[in-house]
């Protein structure tokens, strides 16, 4: 008996899927080397040297200009949160005894408003539909 076209489509897809390589395996292989890139970047190396030693030696197994596009999104322009971030002591029950006004301010101050868009007057030439007749002689 023949498949069915959806049992033949699935079969296809499945099929294609497996020949078609992972978008995502890129990022995974520069995220896996991403602190070593970094600390020889600190060391004063150039990124085509680290990518022609990784890529030589099979950490990395892409193009040079995907290396960058990772080394720009997950190092040079990384969001902040993904900063490493050092962590504050608990405080402990003697702490809560003593006061310090700058660690009441602190910890009692709420986030800041956003700024607000303000309309800075525009200075220089504005155009004025009826001329004064002084300024036209």
């Amino acid at each position: 008996m023949a498949k069915s076209y959806t049992e033949e489509l699935a079969d296809w897809v499945k099929k294609r899927e497996d020949s078609r390589p992972r978008q995502d395996k890129n990022m995974v292989a520069f995220l896996a080397v991403r602190n070593d890139v970094k600390a020889a970047v600190e060391a004063g190396y150039a990124f085509k040297t680290i990518w022609e030693h990784m890529h030589e030696t099979g950490k990395i197994p892409y193009r040079y200009e995907t290396f960058l596009k990772h080394v720009r999104r997950y190092i040079t322009h990384a969001p902040a949160n993904q900063a490493k971030q050092t962590a504050l002591p608990a405080p402990s029950q003697e702490d809560d005894t003593k006061t310090d006004p700058k660690a009441d301010a602190m910890r009692t101050k709420a986030s800041p408003e956003p700024k607000k868009n303000r309309v800075r007057a525009m200075t220089g030439f504005t155009f004025n539909p009826t001329p004064n007749k002084e300024d036209l002689f």
